[in-house]
């Protein structure tokens, strides 16, 4: 799909960055945080729907306790959030209201992703809410998450959220123009990438550096969000916030750098491929992994060689051959000591082939790296 058809997004998730917000202190710059939500604003009264996903708790919260970001302990950093959240969200509501809009505050953990069930219910209190013509604003639960938990950065939570509302665009609002062929704040003379419709070593090769003071991301993670983002089927933009930006990327204009959606899976599928994150692996033979890649079936008892980890029946696990290399994520059918217990028996020359299946082929999708495998079916 090329530019001249970005007039069809319908559903957006921006995320805008701390640094578009704050400054360096993490005093809130009312300036360029009300441009954001005009551009927000302008994106709803012109026929989008939008989800907002807005960092800047923890840099606001430490601002107004009077406390240095770089010497917070993790429990002060959650204090920080608990108090720049409130601000943050008061700000939001008072200025949308100018505007018309009414606001919802939804806080996220891992877990919130990772848990099938919750996603659902995530996805339905968003479409509820979009419904009704109340704009989400999301944020990490910084207040409670710890590094178990965290989903890490507010750009890999606004990809994540473009699948759980199947949503079209993915806006990444930031301090830089896009992606460059160079650094450029150390490269003058660097030019911006319009479109990348392929994330190629050379692309993952751009990004430098680990981001602003203020914020916890950079390059890298855009990178990461949009490969999120598009293997479940969505765009993603990166553009610099304010100067109605966001507005004339949606009306053609050639700004950002526009990263191209692929095909993707529906439903559970697109969430096992991009979002849930494994809790154990399985090790398997040969013969499995032709089975899974070539032959597109199920895995049975008698194809794995190896259990790793603790999980329940239902969770997510990663499937890898005996060298390492992962082959598929999918739905675990057995507890991790269920699984070992039939190894065992395998082992001793019991048979295993009339068992279930470990993972069912409907609840199984492959890596990326061998999903373009050539298929004998």
């Amino acid at each position: 799909m090329g530019r001249e058809l970005i007039r069809a997004y319908r559903r957006i998730v921006v995320k805008v960055g701390t640094h578009s917000l704050t400054d360096e202190r993490g005093e809130l710059r009312y300036e360029k945080f009300e441009q954001v939500v005009a551009d927000v604003a302008d994106a709803v009264r012109t026929g989008h729907e939008v989800i907002l996903v807005s960092s800047g708790a923890i840099a606001l919260g430490a601002f107004l306790l009077g406390w240095r970001r770089d010497l917070l302990t993790l429990p002060e950093k959650q204090a920080a959030a608990a108090v720049g959240q409130t601000q943050l969200m008061k700000a939001y509501a008072e200025c949308f209201a100018e505007r018309g809009l009414a606001v919802g505050q939804i806080l996220l953990t891992r877990d919130d992703l990772d848990d099938r069930r919750r996603y659902v219910h995530l996805s339905n209190t968003l479409e509820t809410l979009l419904r009704h013509r109340i704009l989400p604003i999301v944020n990490e639960n910084d207040s409670v998450a710890v590094e178990e938990i965290r989903v890490g950065d507010n750009d890999t939570l606004a990809a994540a959220l473009a699948g759980a509302i199947t949503a079209d665009l993915v806006a990444l609002l930031t301090d830089v123009e896009g992606l460059y062929d160079q650094n450029p704040r150390l490269h003058p003379d660097a030019r911006l990438i319009s479109e990348v419709h392929e994330l190629t070593p050379e692309i993952w090769a751009l990004a430098e550096g680990a981001g602003t003071s203020v914020g916890t991301g950079g390059m890298r993670t855009k990178l990461e969000a949009a490969h999120i983002a598009t293997s479940m089927g969505v765009d993603l933009v990166v553009l610099r916030a304010g100067e109605g930006r966001l507005g004339r990327f949606l009306a053609g204009e050639p700004v950002g750098t526009l990263f191209h959606r692929r095909p993707a899976p529906r439903g559970k599928k697109r969430w096992l491929q991009a979002v849930a994150r494994p809790s154990g692996t399985l090790v398997v033979d040969d013969g499995a992994v032709d089975a899974l890649v070539r032959g597109k079936k199920s895995l049975l008892v008698p194809g794995v060689r190896r259990v790793e980890g603790t999980f329940e029946e239902g969770d997510v696990v990663l499937v890898v051959s005996e060298d390492g290399l992962p082959v598929a994520k999918g739905l675990v059918r057995y507890a991790s000591e269920e699984l070992r217990l039939l190894l065992q028996r395998k082992a001793t020359g019991q048979s295993v082939a009339r068992l279930p299946e470990v993972v069912h082929r409907d609840e199984l999708v492959l890596v990326e790296r061998v999903a373009n495998a050539p298929s004998d079916a």
